[in-house]
């Protein structure tokens, strides 16, 4: 039997019962301030620290999205100045082209009228050679005169001189004759001073059709002269013309590749913008996960919490701390391939490594092998990119954000290809098969580790045996 203590009176043990029973309840009270403090501040601990990893983390995720929207944007409006250049060019090549057109009338209008002007040099020389042959024809009248006033001179001299026609009519025997000699003295008169007029008519008519042939095939000489000049200038015009388009078609060649490339570039930052918004929303979804198992936890303190605040209720003994059911953490999964950040992509041997190759930067591996060899992605993360490229062949560009570090990995010169652009995939999950399409000589797979995201300049890009055993 339980023996109590001895008192005073019924007071005094009244008294000394209640002081017992407000020691008890104080233990009690701060057993349980106690382990609601310790839960308080557990909790607060792990949502602090997930919060503050996890936020650094999407910080650093939204920064380079940003980074690649703007970098993108500036893509664009390089586009936008190429193509402005081009329609520039365009506009000029078609000023040019209506130019050259110009010069080819004119060259052909010169051609027509060089036609015309060789056309009455022909005839002119038809005309000199029939003005000739007049000539000719006049010089001979002209002879023929020349030997009949030679003759009626020698007549002259041999009838004892000069003849006076005073004498010849005083000699008259009768009025008859003398009407008679007045007669053909007249005639004789006359005959002389017609032949002296028409050798002198004759003498200006040749000179004067000498002088117009002459002057006329000089002008027509002069005017072929000036138009075969004129071809020949037009042709020389048409010629700088011709070379200055040709120059410009190959400048608008030059303009529309550099474009392609920024738009290839454009579409590739396009993609890494999406991969990332997806890898944010990942993130987002990640923490939100961490917030969740966090409060579940503390829920499962505060339950066990509420259980020892039972027991120690139900115990009337002493206050008990709070029961450690450690269950243990969350198993996190294990990559399949390997345990570092990366690993091997695909079996084979290096056949080509990182560096200087044929005068330029190889920004990755080769990895060669016979066969249906699997290419796998080297680390979890988003497909920014799937598709064929010219150069690539087929190509899948993945992005990774691993320990607040952005990554982006490249499997190029596959045989097909298994996922497609905006693809979650993880660690070892197939993403092609090994072959040698685009620029590649023999099977194998080019392989890139870009530690950021990869860039038409691949500065970012770094010997994947930093990160993985070959």
């Amino acid at each position: 039997m339980k023996l109590l203590p001895l008192y005073t009176s019924s007071i005094d043990y009244r008294e000394s019962k209640c002081k017992r029973e407000k020691g008890e309840l104080f233990l009690k009270r701060r057993s349980v301030l106690s382990i609601t403090l310790a839960v308080t501040l557990g909790f607060g601990g792990i949502l602090t620290n997930v919060q503050g990893v996890s936020a650094a983390n999407l910080k650093n995720l939204q920064d380079e999205q940003s980074d690649v929207i703007n970098k993108r944007s500036n893509i664009n409006d390089s586009i936008g100045e190429k193509d402005n250049q081009i329609s520039e060019i365009g506009d000029r090549q078609s000023q040019l082209e209506a130019e050259m057109k110009q010069l080819e009338n004119d060259i052909a209008d010169t051609d027509k009228k060089i036609t015309e002007k060789q056309k009455q040099i022909k005839e002119t020389k038809a005309e000199i050679k029939k003005l000739k042959k007049e000539i000719a024809e006049l010089k001979i009248r002209i002879e023929k005169r020349n030997e009949l006033l030679k003759e009626r001179a020698r007549n002259i001299q041999q009838n004892g001189g000069s003849v006076k026609f005073i004498d010849v009519l005083l000699g008259a025997e009768s009025f008859g004759d003398f009407i008679d000699r007045i007669s053909v003295v007249s005639t004789l008169v006359n005959a002389d001073k017609e032949i002296i007029e028409e050798q002198k008519a004759d003498k200006e008519k040749l000179e004067s059709n000498q002088k117009k042939v002459e002057i006329e095939l000089a002008s027509l000489n002069g005017m072929l002269k000036e138009l075969e000049n004129l071809k020949a200038d037009l042709k020389n015009q048409n010629a700088k013309k011709a070379q200055l388009n040709k120059e410009l078609a190959a400048e608008k060649k030059h303009l529309e590749s550099e474009k392609m490339s920024l738009e290839e570039e454009a579409e590739l930052l396009k993609a890494q913008e999406i991969a990332l918004q997806k890898a944010i929303k990942l993130e987002k979804d990640r923490i939100a996960e961490e917030e969740r198992k966090a409060r579940e936890e503390a829920a499962r303190i505060a339950e066990e919490e509420r259980k020892a605040r039972e027991a120690a209720n139900a115990n009337k003994g002493g206050a008990t701390g709070p029961v450690n059911n450690n269950s243990g953490s969350n198993n996190v999964s294990k990559p399949p391939v390997s345990s570092g950040l990366f690993s091997r992509p695909a079996n084979g041997y290096v056949s080509s490594g990182f560096g200087g190759r044929w005068g330029a930067l190889h920004a990755g591996l080769d990895i060669a092998a016979s066969g249906p060899v699997p290419i796998v992605a080297a680390a979890s993360g988003v497909v920014s990119r799937s598709y064929t490229s010219s150069s690539y062949g087929n190509v899948v560009f993945v992005v990774h954000h691993l320990n607040g570090q952005t990554y982006e990995t490249v499997y190029a010169h596959m045989r097909s290809r298994s996922v497609s652009t905006g693809q979650t995939v993880s660690k070892g999950q197939q993403l092609g098969v090994m072959g040698n399409t685009g620029h590649s000589y023999g099977q194998h797979l080019h392989f890139e580790l870009h530690v950021g995201l990869w860039n038409m300049s691949k500065s970012n890009a770094v010997d994947p045996r930093r990160y993985i055993n070959f």
